[in-house]
């Protein structure tokens, strides 16, 4: 594994980390009527101030056109992901795993041939809080959607 590939991982790794400190976050904050501390201990919260979640299904073999954008970490909530940054393998992966997309690098990402897809997609603004705009490219074929993951 090359060290990009490998500081990539890394990084879409702690930025999972930040998403599951956000999520316990926003869990935490919640506070039933009646009690002024609902905690045993300490706790805190980090904010998702810039951070946008949604989420996208595809159905199987259905994929995104070439594109560049912030920098974004795919989440498989159900079935299996197909993407590939350029210059790199097509990737698959499945339920539960995750993808990291960097900030203004060329890449697609769809369903697999044979699973419709549900991820969860989180981008994240720069170090002055924007985001890029999303810039829409040129279709991915059916040669470079059907190359074998990995190869």
């Amino acid at each position: 594994m090359d060290n990009k590939l490998s500081r990539d991982r890394l990084r879409a790794g702690l930025l999972l980390l930040v998403v599951g400190a956000v999520a316990v976050g926003w869990v935490g904050a919640a506070r039933p009527a009646g009690q002024d501390n609902p905690f045993t201990g300490t706790s805190f919260r980090i904010d998702a101030e810039g951070i946008r979640v949604s989420s996208r299904g595809f159905e199987a073999g259905a994929r995104t056109h070439w594109h560049t954008h912030s920098d974004q970490l795919l989440f498989v909530k159900e079935g299996g992901l197909r993407y590939q940054v350029e210059g790199r393998p097509v990737t698959d992966i499945g339920l539960h795993e995750t993808a990291f997309l960097p900030r203004g690098v060329r890449h697609w990402h769809g369903a697999v041939p044979d699973r419709a897809l549900t991820h969860v997609s989180v981008t994240f603004p720069n170090a002055e809080g924007e985001h890029l705009a999303i810039e829409w490219l040129e279709p991915v074929g059916d040669d470079v959607y059907g190359a074998v993951a990995g190869q």
